[in-house]
């Protein structure tokens, strides 16, 4: 949606300078038509460039308050669900990366046993001040444990901490009438494609999403 409202806004501003030209007299010749196809090409340049590249200087974000969250996360999912026996499932080692652009995010969570990737996912910033990255997601379990977990829907949620070292922490559902915690402290600007491999990486450590942060 946000890339449409975009490029609506890159239309209507060549089309201002064609009007503009038109209005000073040029009719319809090669001047005019010169001059939109230039406004228009650098509209378009400008709002990828934007897209991209500018909304992360640490100069932009120092005004328009944006959190960089985009790398992978490890920490841990805390699982509601109780088994049979009346046991509780211990806290399940998790990984999720995150890529974002000025206008869109999209979130890939690994487990030992399942991935997630999201169909929807936004950066909210709420009226207390505080910023939350919010998703919807289907659920693929491997095929060793399908089992006793099938493919699912859900959404989740996490807080982004102001301060250094918390991390990101918030909670997910499903639609197997299941929830549970979601707590990552620890980060990496490198992208791995499980939870194993990021587990076992070094390099990951603590990271101020907000500029300003110590």
């Amino acid at each position: 949606m946000e890339n449409i409202k975009a490029r609506i806004g890159i239309g209507i501003a060549a089309l201002v300078w064609l009007v503009l030209a038109l209005l000073a007299g040029q009719g319809f010749s090669q001047v005019p038509l010169r001059i939109y196809s230039i406004a228009g090409t650098v509209a378009a340049l400008a709002f990828a460039l934007w897209e991209r590249f500018i909304w992360k200087w640490k100069i932009v974000r120092y005004f328009s308050g944006v959190p960089l969250i985009s790398g992978t996360w490890r920490g841990e999912l805390v699982s509601s669900y109780v088994h049979p026996d009346g046991s509780n499932v211990p806290p399940i080692p998790t990984a999720i990366y995150v890529s974002q652009s000025a206008s869109k995010w999209t979130v890939t969570l690994f487990t030992g046993e399942s991935k997630s990737i999201s169909e929807h996912a936004k950066l909210i910033h709420d009226p207390d001040g505080r910023w939350r990255l919010s998703w919807q997601y289907v659920n693929t379990p491997r095929p060793g444990v399908r089992d006793r977990s099938e493919r699912h829907k859900g959404a989740a949620e996490v807080y982004i901490g102001a301060q250094l070292g918390e991390g990101l922490e918030g909670a997910y559902f499903t639609d197997r009438r299941t929830d549970g915690e979601l707590r990552f402290s620890e980060w990496s600007p490198v992208r791995y494609s499980s939870a194993d491999s990021a587990f076992a990486a070094d390099g990951f450590n603590h990271t101020s999403p907000f500029v300003g942060d110590k």
